[in-house]
């Protein structure tokens, strides 16, 4: 007589046990996604500070040299993924100061907004639900 293998003698998984393993992966991505997403945002940030610096020391050098800001220089830097930058001389001078800013670009829940820097060093931001100093230091 043959006997026929039993649904105990199989060797797959059950659909409870593939349930348990989706969820749990559910869960970890809903807990892994916004992380790294929130880890991504800081570090384009840092990037952006980064040209910034080196935007408003290159306009420091000029200014060594000629005398005055130029604005036309110094803009030239490699990209930076998600922000996009500007250097604008202030309003009410002839090449006596600069700002130079990184706004952000398709980013939703930028709790900092743009990023500026003049020609005295002073950093803003243009969300002012945030404070400048935990923007600028990469918190």
């Amino acid at each position: 007589m043959k006997t026929h293998p039993s649904i105990s003698n199989s060797h797959g998984f059950s659909m409870l046990e593939l349930v348990v393993v989706l969820a749990v992966m559910g869960i970890l991505l809903a807990i892994a996604v916004p992380t790294y997403s929130k880890y991504a945002q800081r570090a384009y940030r840092a990037d952006a500070i980064r040209v910034l610096l080196a935007v408003a020391g290159c306009q420091e050098r000029v200014r060594l040299v000629s005398g005055f800001y130029d604005t036309s220089l110094c803009i030239d830097h490699e990209p930076v993924e998600s922000y996009r930058f500007r250097l604008e001389p202030a309003q009410d001078s002839a090449a006596e100061r600069f700002t130079v800013f990184a706004e952000p670009l398709h980013t939703p829940g930028n709790s900092c907004g743009t990023l500026s820097l003049d020609h005295t060093g002073m950093r803003g931001i243009s969300l002012k639900d945030s404070s400048a100093t935990a923007c600028w230091s990469g918190r």
